[in-house]
């Protein structure tokens, strides 16, 4: 292979160099970037999979809100009515206390009426009595005196007048 110019010590030697140089190559260049690509990858998908867990708990948590909110609103509405219960029983109670009040005045005022009534009717009972007493005192009287009993009539209708 000499008349091809080929040297077999050198292209030996060539060849062991390449080699020497791929397996170096491979053990301190090679071997450590596949390692840090490799890790590299590793700490992107445990990246994504902390990520996609954040979301997975920012997903509950906003579920576990809404439910809050809700049930909070559900309360509000709830406290909401019972004030409206609320504010209606007072609001009968209220009247039925106004309407046994007003009872109790009408009441109060119908007796009094009636305490007015008898005492009115008692002093024109007296007064009946006194015009009737007076007026036989004074025909009584006139008759023995012999006069008119219209006069006697008139007098009495006239103090009657003014007494009234």
């Amino acid at each position: 292979m000499e008349k091809l110019g080929i040297n077999w010590g050198l292209l030996i030697a060539q060849i062991f160099n390449v080699v020497l140089l791929v397996w170096l190559l491979g053990q301190f260049l090679f071997k450590p970037i596949l390692n840090m690509l490799s890790e590299r990858t590793r700490r992107v998908e445990e990246s994504l999979k902390e990520a996609d867990q954040v979301k997975a708990q920012l997903a509950n948590a906003r579920k576990g809100y809404e439910a809050e909110v809700a049930k909070a609103r559900q309360e509000a509405a709830g406290i909401v009515a019972q004030a409206q219960e609320r504010a209606k029983a007072q609001e009968a109670e209220i009247l039925a206390q106004a309407r046994r009040e007003a009872e109790r005045l009408r009441d109060e005022a119908r007796t009094q009426a009636g305490q007015e009534r008898d005492q009115l009717l008692r002093e024109a009972k007296g007064q009946i009595a006194e015009l009737v007493t007076l007026t036989a005192s004074r025909v009584l009287g006139a008759e023995l005196q012999a006069k008119g009993h219209d006069k006697l009539i008139a007098e009495s209708l006239a103090a009657l007048g003014r007494r009234n």
